[in-house]
């Protein structure tokens, strides 16, 4: 049975021990090797081949093109712990290797090669040591083979092949057959070969790239696309296409860091800011802010600061990203949405409204302005997708549903993206995750919540923003099935880690501390509950203000803490608020008749609850009303 081998470089030498550890790019990485004779006997390897490549985000590049192609899932992981698992868990008759193969061949032996040899081999030093398919080869020398190049090529690597400069790699899964050039042979071909014709072919090598990236294309076509874009004779403007293009296709196979690395490369620094953690957004948009209001550049200041408030919001951090953009004087006058924006920025605008929109409690703005989107990126992919604006949106549309209080509707959008993206193997995508919290929110047991918390603990840790927030959904689930104790023990752990690892002041922390107190409630205990929301709703003023729902559901269930503590003076306004919400669009119908009943019963005089003045809740006497 042929042994696959997946390649990653560069190598030293490689050790005679069964267990090699080899460095890279500061990691050591563990690797089955074995056979040290296997690794120099080229014609039994096939799979993926990546030696000699620096580029760490190439690494994980490649490792996730590895884990594709042996079916498993390492998405979203750090890059040793998917080294790890990939290691672990190729097939047996699989052959890890890290590095680059050398070989001995002499320059003279390129010499002494025909003229349609020595072309392919000047075509191939013009590109990455990488596979390299005929469909690039043969239009890249075409111009100097003439018509017959597609039989010349062929014919030119069966006699590169049987000299040892070129190695055959046979894939049994698909119907590519690919070429390895070794390095040592591509920097031969450098040294000897016309630097003219060296030149036209890199040149020729950058438009067929150029082609040959319009569509899904392998890593291995990213690769000689970089080659080449660094080459002397690619002019700059094809340099900057093809740059553009390989990032784009990054971002679209979900390697962002990889993208990250380009974009930086071709000098496109906003682009490199979109892909940053939140965090380095902030930091890296505000210089390109600062440069574009001197130089009055309105377009790149305006995008610029959508950035900016997109990773404030991600950071919790509202009040801030209205002031860079959503309330900023130059939106203001150029509007959210200029008209010189092209077609996909404005949806990607318009759904990053509608976040903020639903993050801000605006929900009937969001779902107005997202259900002018809907229709049209529906019809762009009726059938749905991992990719592109459908599962953006499709993600906005199911927590608008769950706000609004439609939970089938909800998850059943929840649902089909949670599908799609597991079709693919991606359910660990940021998406995939924020679909399943919807999910979990409709289960009536706490057990496929447990469950979806031990995939995020395990994939992401405890201390996540994703794990986080399935544990509040897991904690009302808790309090919803009569187990408010355990709830009350979620609810803490959680908000422990929150506070130290996003603030006491993020909305995610503020809403664990609000379902403390709603859980403190239901365990009979409204005293407590009091305290906790009275200390609460300054917070939540100052970080969500007044006018959000999870503001003014907090001072709701003060007012009906106050009244079931006797304290119907305090209670009263609070409850007759919640009363006059009962046109709000969100989750307010939910409990509105319950609301009504308390507004009723903190108007009649007297105590609230007859015989109930001396009853302690759970240990804990209720406080008078010193009003």
């Amino acid at each position: 049975m042929a042994r696959r081998t997946v390649l990653f470089g560069p190598l030293d030498t490689p050790s005679r021990d069964c267990h090699v550890l080899v460095r890279f790019s500061g990691l050591l990485l563990p690797l089955r090797t074995g056979h040290r004779e296997v690794v120099h006997h080229h014609a039994d390897l096939i799979g993926i081949h990546l030696a000699g490549e620096e580029r760490p985000s190439f690494l994980a590049a490649a490792v996730a093109e590895a884990a594709e192609r042996f079916d498993l899932d390492l998405h979203g992981l750090d890059l040793p712990e998917a080294m790890r698992i990939l290691g672990e868990a190729l097939p047996g008759d699989t052959l890890c290797v890290v590095g680059d193969i050398h070989t001995g061949q002499s320059t003279s032996d390129l010499r002494d090669r025909g003229f349609p040899a020595q072309t392919v081999l000047a075509a191939a030093a013009a590109l990455a040591p990488a596979p390299v398919t005929a469909d690039l080869l043969v239009p890249t020398v075409a111009g100097t083979l003439g018509s017959q190049a597609p039989m010349l090529v062929g014919a030119a690597l069966d006699e590169l092949a049987c000299h040892g400069l070129v190695h055959p790699l046979s894939d049994a899964g698909t119907v590519r057959r690919a070429w390895r050039v070794p390095e040592a042979v591509t920097e031969a071909a450098r040294q000897v070969l016309d630097p003219a014709t060296l030149d036209v072919l890199a040149a020729r090598a950058a438009t067929v790239l150029s082609r040959l990236l319009a569509a899904p294309a392998p890593l291995d076509v990213f690769r000689h696309a970089l080659a080449v874009a660094g080459h002397r004779a690619v002019p700059r403007d094809q340099r900057e296409l093809l740059l553009r293009a390989v990032a784009t296709g990054f971002e679209q196979r979900g390697d962002s860091a990889a993208a990250r690395d380009v974009w930086l490369e071709a000098g496109n620094l906003l682009a490199a800011a979109r892909l940053a953690d939140p965090a380095t957004t902030v930091r890296e948009t505000a210089p390109i802010i600062q440069r574009a209001r001197r130089e009055r550049d309105v377009r790149t200041e305006h995008r610029a600061r959508f950035l900016a408030a997109m990773a404030h919001d991600q950071l919790g951090r509202y009040a801030q990203a209205d002031k860079v953009f959503h309330a900023h004087p130059l939106v203001s006058a150029q509007g959210p949405e200029p008209v010189w924006l092209d077609g996909d920025e404005r949806r990607e605008v318009r759904l990053g409204r509608v976040r903020a929109l639903r993050l801000r409690g605006e929900h009937r703005q969001a779902r107005a302005l997202l259900d002018t989107l809907l229709p049209e990126i529906r019809r762009a992919q009726p059938h749905g997708s991992h990719r592109g604006d459908w599962p953006v949106a499709t993600l906005e549309d199911a927590r608008l549903l769950q706000l609004a209080g439609d939970v089938p509707r909800a998850r059943d959008a929840a649902g089909r993206l949670v599908e799609l993206f597991g079709r693919v193997g991606w359910q660990r995508h940021p998406l995939a995750r924020a679909a399943v919290v919807v999910l979990t929110e409709g289960e009536h047991s706490p057990e496929p919540v447990r469950r979806a918390v031990a995939d995020s603990v395990e994939w992401f840790g405890e201390d996540d923003p994703r794990t986080l927030e399935l544990r509040i959904v897991e904690a009302v689930a808790l309090r919803d099935d009569g187990e408010p104790a355990a709830a009350l023990a979620v609810l803490a752990d959680a908000e422990t880690r929150a506070t130290a690892r996003l603030g006491e002041a993020h909305p995610l922390t503020l809403r664990m501390r609000r379902q403390s107190g709603v859980t403190w409630m239901a365990a009979g205990n409204p005293s407590r509950a009091a305290r906790i929301f009275e200390e609460l709703l300054p917070d939540q003023d100052a970080v969500l203000g007044a006018s959000h729902p999870e503001a003014r559901l907090a001072r709701l269930d003060l007012g009906v803490c106050l009244a079931r503590t006797c304290r119907p003076r305090l209670a009263r306004p609070l409850l007759k608020e919640a009363a006059h919400a009962v046109q709000e669009y969100g989750p307010w119908q939910r409990w509105i008749c319950s609301a009504r009943a308390t507004v009723a019963l903190a108007e009649l005089p007297g105590r609230l609850f007859p015989g109930r003045g001396n009853r302690k809740p759970l240990s804990l006497a209720p406080e008078p009303d010193s009003h």
